[in-house]
């Protein structure tokens, strides 16, 4: 018994054997076979006198008892590690530690005819060196497992990982460090996918990651798991699960980078299409459609679905998600998810409906292109595509939501219109589209709006769109009519030179050609035109009864009225030291008529004189022949026709300009207020994107007319465009915007966002 335990007590390998007072027996036992036999023979009796498992038990107390020898050196080496930061003193202090163990368990063999006593021993001696490691030792152990890593320029040292694997191995830490082993593999997998695929949308990744998984991944882990001495079906057995483990976490981890940029890749779509193509191949495999969904509708949310955005921006991302989205899952399910919060925010929106009717007439739109050039009808989007008759039916998807019903697949434009229940309100809208277009046509060429009625007809189909068919013809009419009157009139003054040859010269000064061109439309099927109560005064009066007289030579049956505030008037003004050429409307070509009859003219004359207009839009026709140089302010809503062109060196000298030099202490005290008052809306408490530093932080910059028309939406509104500017121009003095090219901008040195 006490020869059995002389042989099995640990000792120091620090120390040599003439300080080992039991060195002498150790060295005996361990290289005399003749002493080998001896102490298998004490073994032997040991088991036939049941002592056997007595002792296994009093040896792995010493070792129990002795690992304090062993911490002592991991302690020394992990110091050394944590003040240099070569791997290799890990490597080191492995292979001391598997010295220990070998050098005390020399004779443990000796156990084996009888008891385990060899799985015993290396199970105690795991147990305690797991104990005795250090928190440093997992960093540690990461970057002794990196720096086996091999790279597209440094291959992997082949002999050197052999060795440090086969260490790990001997010592069980692959095995008890295993989730180490495999996050480290992850990590190193994940940081090469980010390096090389991370906003790279134009060239599939994909393929190019499982070629370098091939050539450095696949290698290593045979490296690591693989040995020599396997058999080939252990071999397979090991390896194809491990591979198949680690190439799945690849494809989750591109999965989730593109799921993470899908928001600009749907943007830059179609260019980004090698990306969405990325993605079709990771999605299902890896069960990310949650989370892409997810992704998704909290990006759209954040940066698409808030008044900064425009309509048609907003419409442009939602037909790009169409299309990417039916490139990811045909059968809908992903974008019957991601579409529902898109259209319910655009069926708010009160220009939605406008911008699509634009776009459906717009040749060059962006809704259209992509798709092939056949124009198709409206298709049924509620149609349900359960036919089992036809054997391309697929099922609904298993992952679908409980709402998702499979319908038949439509067209961009079937889409955008199935945003609202009925069609109805897009032949609305085509109606009032239509006519503004016809009605702002000037050379007579209608060959476009025919066409795209045309293309109309093919979508919505005829019936629908009879009202529109009646306004092209009104256009037709109209331009016969208005033919007919100016030949009416031309046979007129002829026949008066021929029967009165005296009043030639009378009759020449006529005009021969009437100056007045028509757009004659039938009231009760043109959209309803903004009513007012101007008269048009002098020659435009005489202009308009001539050719209500004629019209109704024309047609008995028929008579006209006027719109006077629609429609453009071509003037030559001939004044004294110049003549100008302006192409004006009815209300401003009244104003400068007047004008020729009295010099001087008060605002609320002018529009007593006008039919009782209200002033604002007298004083805006004003502002414009102000700009025109025509007419100048006196004060006191007094302006003056200008015969003789102004010196602008003089005009801020009029007495005019210095009474409102005297007001402008209180007037810009009412600014400030209002300034003051307008505050709120840049910037909440909570910061939204409906209030300016919103927009502006989304945007880069917006002009004044666009940030006030996105102000609109915000709650209680009720600002006009010039207060808007007055505050914005506040705010540049308080240094938090700059105007540039026309726009504003955020200075975010100085911002908050």
């Amino acid at each position: 018994m006490e020869c059995a335990q002389e042989a099995l007590r640990p000792f120091d390998l620090n120390d040599g054997p003439e300080r080992h007072p039991v060195g002498a027996i150790w060295m005996i036992f361990n290289y005399g076979p003749e002493d080998i036999l001896a102490l298998s023979a004490h073994f032997k009796q040991l088991k036939e006198q049941q002592f056997i498992v007595p002792l296994l038990e009093w040896f792995l107390r010493e070792i129990r008892d002795n690992q304090y020898l062993i911490a002592v050196d991991i302690q020394k080496y992990m110091k050394e590690y944590e003040a240099s930061g070569n791997v290799d003193t890990v490597h080191e202090m492995l292979r001391r530690v598997l010295e220990w163990w070998e050098a005390w368990g020399n004779n443990v063999p000796c156990f084996s005819p009888y008891v385990d006593g060899v799985q015993a021993y290396r199970r105690s001696c795991t147990i305690h060196l797991n104990s005795s490691l250090p928190p440093a030792f997992r960093g540690a152990f990461r970057a002794l497992l990196a720096s086996t890593f091999p790279s597209e320029s440094a291959p992997m040292d082949v002999e050197r990982s052999k060795g440090i694997f086969a260490t790990l191995n001997a010592l069980g830490l692959l095995t008890d460090h295993e989730h180490l082993v495999g996050s480290t593999l992850r990590d190193f997998i994940t940081q090469h996918l980010m390096e090389t695929c991370k906003g790279e949308w134009e060239t599939m990744c994909w393929p190019v990651l499982k070629d370098w998984y091939a050539a450095i991944v696949a290698p290593w882990i045979e490296v690591v798991y693989v040995r020599s001495w396997m058999k080939r079906e252990w071999t397979k057995a090991i390896f194809d699960p491990l591979n198949a483990k680690y190439l799945w976490h690849m494809c989750e981890a591109l999965a989730k980078l593109r799921i993470s940029e899908i928001f600009d890749i749907i943007v830059d779509y179609p260019a980004s299409s090698p990306a969405i193509a990325d993605l079709k191949e990771c999605l299902f495999q890896t069960g990310t459609r949650k989370e892409l969904v997810q992704s998704l509708r909290t990006a759209n949310k954040k940066r698409l679905l808030h008044p900064g955005a425009d309509t048609k921006d907003i419409i442009n991302l939602y037909v790009s998600t169409i299309r990417c989205l039916r490139v990811l899952d045909p059968m809908g399910s992903l974008l019957f998810s991601v579409a529902d919060p898109i259209r319910q925010y655009l069926r708010e929106r009160p220009d939605t409906i406008r911008t699509i009717v634009q776009n459906l007439i717009d040749p060059k739109s962006e809704f259209t292109s992509g798709e092939d050039g056949e124009v198709k009808p409206l298709q049924d989007t509620t149609y349900l595509a359960d036919d089992y008759g036809d054997f391309g039916w697929m099922p609904e998807p298993a992952y679908a939501d409980a709402a998702f019903r499979t319908t038949r697949a439509t067209d961009i434009i079937s889409t955008l219109v199935s945003i609202y229940d009925s069609r109805d309100i897009f032949v609305k809208e085509l109606q009032v589209l239509l006519a503004k277009r016809l009605l702002e046509i000037k050379n007579k060429d209608y060959d476009a709006e025919i066409r795209n009625l045309e293309i109309l007809k093919l979508r919505f189909g005829d019936a629908p769109l009879q009202v529109c068919d009646v306004m092209m013809k009104d256009i037709t009419d109209s331009r016969r009519a208005d033919q007919h009157i100016k030949n009416a009139r031309k046979v007129e003054l002829e026949k008066a030179k021929d029967s009165l040859p005296y009043l030639a010269p009378a009759a020449g000064n006529e005009e021969e050609e009437l100056p007045l061109h028509a757009t004659i439309i039938s009231r009760l099927f043109w959209p309803s035109m903004p009513s007012t109560s101007l008269i048009m005064p002098g020659k435009f009066r005489k202009y308009q009864e001539e050719y209500a007289r004629r019209f109704s030579e024309f047609k008995p049956d028929r008579k006209i009225r006027f719109i006077p505030n629609l429609g453009t008037v071509s003037l030559e003004l001939e004044l004294q030291d110049r003549t100008l050429n302006v192409e004006a409307t009815p209300l401003q070509a009244a104003i400068v008529d007047l004008f020729s009859s009295k010099d001087t003219w008060v605002a609320d004359e002018l529009a007593v004189q006008l039919g009782n207009l209200d002033i604002p839009s007298v004083d805006k026709a004003l502002e414009f022949w102000m700009d025109q140089g025509v007419v100048s302010s006196l004060g006191n809503k007094q302006y003056k026709l200008l015969e003789v062109a102004e010196d602008k060196r003089t005009v801020v000298m009029r007495p005019a300009r210095r009474s409102s030099l005297n007001e402008t202490p209180a007037a810009t005290k009412m600014e400030e207020q209002q300034a003051e008052q307008m505050r709120v809306y840049w910037q909440a408490k909570i910061s939204t994107p409906q209030f300016i530093q919103g927009m502006l932080t989304n945007f880069p910059s917006l002009p004044t007319d666009r940030i006030h028309t996105m102000l609109k939406f915000a709650p209680n509104y009720d600002r006009t465009r010039e207060q808007l500017a007055r505050f914005l121009e506040a705010l540049k003095r308080e240094g938090l915007v700059e105007l540039r090219d026309g726009s504003w901008r955020l200075l975010r040195e100085n911002g908050t966002s």
